[in-house]
């Protein structure tokens, strides 16, 4: 037997139409069996294995749980881990979350990317009514109570474990909503400290101050999230998904050779269609204002000029009008723009998704603003013109309404003229409704309002279908509760996070606009956030608001970025124009004209002053967003640049052609410089003769001529072996003059130490022999004795044996100096003789040139030569023991 379901641990589940022919047979009809077929085959054959469970009995459905094998889930994690690798994604796919996404891509995805194209109520598998994810959701072990004890008590917002369990995009919806209620408690500070300072007054200081805030969260907002991205491992996701496509192809061939291939224009045409959805937007838009404004007229009608019986009633038919129309006109916008955005071809759920809300945007901002935009600049500066023409509305009711309806009594009793009275204080109640009020609505009907509509309407279709049974739903014991939970999911809604997105922006919005109208707005929004945070993580946990989310990945909130900004741009604006209107509060009218500001509840000093408060708001805030950009886009943290796409990108490419483009000449045989090695080579230097370089002057005959082209090459053979020889025989000259000046160095040498061992027996004991010149400037070597050269002659004191031995000294030493003398010229002799030698060498390699220059044994002849002539450099060497300085 198999374990239960639950202990199986599946990935997903799918419900599964399956119609029976007939109560009463209990069996399925022939498509149904088909298409269950075709469904568990394509599953199997592609590395799911699945486990099939009764669904609902009415309308008849079945659950479908499917598995993915290990060997194929890690197919496809490598595949995932090589489109990250191509576009610098570095998160690693070790979370739950991950497991998650790589599943629910490969089972959703088209078949032309990799995918099985199982996609719920399209194509072929429109009986497929769902699919989500088997997560914690299903767990019971805690009841909604004890999570909200758990998560309301908690003192931090923490998001440790919410990526890991939802995925990324989910995670970013929770940090942006965290990092958002942060910022908010300057702005709470400084709110308060304006509202206990000036009151009820519009401050035009905390309007700059609430633009500069909102100015630094966006642009500290962007470098948050790119932290909090490359900290997770997902920049540059979006590209993956952008380009999946393109991605998948390439992965298909990543073996084979490259070739040259490009996209197409697709690109083009989805954006030239996305701009011509720009007038049916603008219908939209102004269908909506329209009616907006008709309701407003209405209300205005009713509240400040209609005096009749039933006025407390009638003034909410334009609450009820607005709230009937809009959702149908958004219906209907809905449905037009799905059809633009399949008509615009998307090739990624990223690309579809930002169009959607871009386009869904365009109704939020009309139907959250523009009731406070209308009052703010049609009703206070306008509604004072009502009153002179309260007779002329009268007058024009009576004339297009008959006297017999039984209303006209009613729509006649108009307040008279001067009764009429604006409503100055309408700004204030609004957006006092919009931050208060709307925000209280918002939290019931977020998370009370769908328990009760779950429990009604369990109820209602128990009553309504007893009886109508197709089949009796019978479980195993250990699995009743957890399918009871599954089948509970099957009839919630589906996990938006950008509906919670849509909440906060519009939120935002109200602040950065119209913050100034009541200061104290930032801390009623900073409770109303500390609260949803709390039950959204509970929503989260407890699965009985929306089927369990299936992981995305993503880089940022796009386009709620966007959103930001617009609305950020857009107070620049609205904000200091309200405060420089209202600030002052209401005057009497004055008499400037029917048209003019003076008569209306605005008060401008100056219209010049009006116009260059808007001028420096709205440049400051492109000027101050500008500079705030730059600076986080030079200041990077340690993981952003670790993770910086571009210093990879170089790496990638550098690995990846090092690794395959490769030379294409045919090397050279170069295998006779392999025998060489590094010891023959040091050894061949040191047998090398030593030379000392002679710098000389060269003469005319040894200057090589300048040549603006090439080095002319020897035409003849002949003319080859004559420049060789010629160049050998310098060598030897050159190398002979260098022996001759070692060889005198050494005679000079000599002579010196004689002629100090000659002085030696002839001085006395404390004589000193020094270096000295004589009237020539030549050095020679001799005798001190108290700073005085000593004649012998003139020494009268010296014994007579003393004076006959240093005249027998003397003697020794000029004799010793005449054979030095003798042996001087003997060596300048031989030097001459080598000299000539050396030049009859000379002659003799010319002629030798000469006779021999067409013979092939030419090499040996020179051989020779160099023998000779380096036999009579050995002779020449000799003659350095017999050279001596003559004196």
């Amino acid at each position: 037997m198999s374990p239960p379901i639950s202990e199986l641990n599946p990935d997903y589940v799918l419900a599964v139409q399956y119609p029976l022919e007939s109560p009463s047979s209990g069996l399925p009809t022939t498509q149904a069996k088909k298409n269950l077929t075709l469904l568990v085959e394509k599953l199997h054959s592609n590395g799911f294995s699945t486990q099939i469970r009764p669904g609902t009995s009415t309308p008849s459905t079945l659950l479908v749980f499917i598995k993915l094998t290990s060997y194929k889930y890690a197919e496809e994690a490598e595949k995932d881990l090589i489109q990250n690798y191509e576009f610098g994604v570095t998160a690693k796919i070790e979370t739950v979350a991950d497991h998650s996404r790589i599943v629910y891509r490969y089972l959703t995805a088209p078949e032309s990317v990799g995918g099985l194209g199982v996609n719920p109520g399209a194509g072929p598998w429109s009986f497929v009514n769902s699919v989500f994810p088997i997560t914690e959701a299903f767990d019971n072990s805690k009841t909604i109570t004890e999570h909200v004890k758990t998560h309301l008590s908690a003192s931090e917002l923490t998001t440790s474990n919410i990526k890991d369990k939802y995925g990324v995009q989910v995670a970013l919806y929770f940090e942006f909503l965290k990092y958002y209620t942060t910022w908010l408690v300057f702005l709470v500070v400084v709110g308060i400290t304006s509202y206990l300072k000036s009151g009820k007054i519009f401050s035009l200081s905390y309007s700059f101050i609430n633009l500069v805030w909102g100015v630094f969260f966006i642009g500290f907002w962007e470098r948050r999230q790119r932290y909090l991205a490359n900290c997770w491992g997902v920049q540059n996701s979006h590209l993956v998904d952008e380009h999946n496509a393109e991605l998948a192809q390439i992965n298909k061939s990543f073996e084979s050779k490259s070739s040259y291939s490009h996209k197409d224009n697709s690109d083009a045409y989805r954006f030239i269609r996305q701009m011509l959805f720009i007038p049916v937007a603008a219908i939209f838009a102004a269908v909506l204002v329209s009616y907006q404004l008709l309701c407003f007229t209405i209300e205005i009608f009713l509240t400040d000029v209609y005096d009749g019986p039933g006025k407390s009633f009638l003034t909410l038919i334009p609450t009820i009008l607005i709230s009937v129309f809009v959702p149908i006109l958004t219906i209907v916008y809905n449905i037009v723009s799905d059809a633009a955005i399949s008509w615009e071809n998307h090739d990624s759920v990223y690309s579809r998704d930002r169009s959607q809300l871009i386009k869904t945007f365009v109704l939020n901002f009309l139907t959250s603003y523009m009731p406070l935009l209308i009052t703010s600049f049609v009703y206070l500066p306008y509604a004072h013109l009502v009153q002179p023409h309260l007779g002329d509305i009268k007058d024009a009711i009576s004339a297009n309404v008959a006297e017999s309806r039984f209303f006209y009594k009613y729509l006649i009793k108009l307040k008279k003229q001067e009764d009429f009275k604006m409503n100055q204080e309408r700004l204030n109640a609004q957006f006092f409704y919009f931050i208060v009020t709307n925000q209280v609505i918002q939290l019931i009907l977020k998370y009370v309002l769908p328990l009760i509509i779950t429990k009604a309407s369990k109820l209602v279709k128990d009553v309504l279908n007893k009886g109508k049974e197709e089949y009796e739903i019978v479980d195993n014991e250990e699995e009743k509760v957890f399918l009871e939970d599954v089948r509970h999911v099957l009839d919630l809604p589906v996990y938006n996070v950008n509906d919670d997105f849509r909440s906060l922006v519009v939120q935002y919005g109200y602040l950065v606009m119209f913050g100034p109208v009541w200061t104290i707005a930032p801390l009623i929004c900073l409770i109303f956030n500390i609260i949803v945070f709390k039950l959204d993580t509970i929503r989260l946990a407890k699965g009985t608001y929306f089927k369990p989310p299936v992981p995305s990945r993503v880089d940022s909130i796009h386009p709620w970025n966007y959103a930001l900004f617009l609305l950020t741009w857009v107070g620049s604006i609205v904000s200091p124009l309200i405060t420089a209107f209202y600030r002052h509060g209401t005057k009497p009218p004055k008499t400037l004209g029917q048209f003019a500001f003076d008569k209306a509840s605005v008060n401008v000093s100056s219209t010049a002053r009006l116009m260059f408060i808007l001028f420096v708001s709205e440049h400051g805030f492109f000027i101050l967003n500008y500079f705030i950009n730059k600076f986080n886009s030079f200041f990077k943290s340690e993981v952003e640049w670790k993770n910086d796409f571009v210093d990879n990108d170089i790496k990638l490419r550098h690995d990846y052609y090092s690794d395959k483009v490769k030379p294409h000449y045919v090397p050279d045989d170069h295998s006779a410089w392999a025998t060489f090695s590094a010891e023959e080579s040091i050894e061949s230097a040191s047998k090398l003769p030593l030379k000392k370089v002679i710098h000389t002057e060269a003469s005319p005959a040894t200057t090589a001529p300048s040549h603006s082209g090439p080095t002319p090459i020897p035409e003849t053979k002949s003319e080859a072996y004559s420049t060789a020889a010629k160049t050998n025989i310098t060598e030897v000259q050159q190398r002979g003059k260098n022996t001759a000046k070692s060889v005198a160095e050494n005679v000079t040498a000599t002579v010196s130490e004689t002629e100090r061992v000659a002085l030696e027996k002839v001085k006395d004991f404390d004589d000193t022999i020094i270096k000295s010149k004589n009237t020539l400037g030549e050095e020679h070597l001799a005798t001190i004795d108290n700073n005085k050269h000593i004649p012998v002659e003139n020494v009268t004191h010296l014994s007579e044996d003393a004076k006959a031995a240093i005249h027998s000294t003397t003697s020794e030493a000029t004799k010793a100096v005449d054979k030095l003398s003798d042996s001087v010229a003997d060596v300048e002799e031989s030097v001459g003789d080598a000299v000539d030698d050396v030049d009859d060498a000379d002659v003799t390699v010319d002629s030798t040139i000469d006779s021999t220059a067409e013979s092939n044994d030419y090499q040996n002849f020179i051989n020779e030569t160099k023998k000779n002539v380096e036999e009579k450099a050995t002779k020449k060497r000799s003659l350095k023991k017999l050279f001596k300085n003559k004196k």
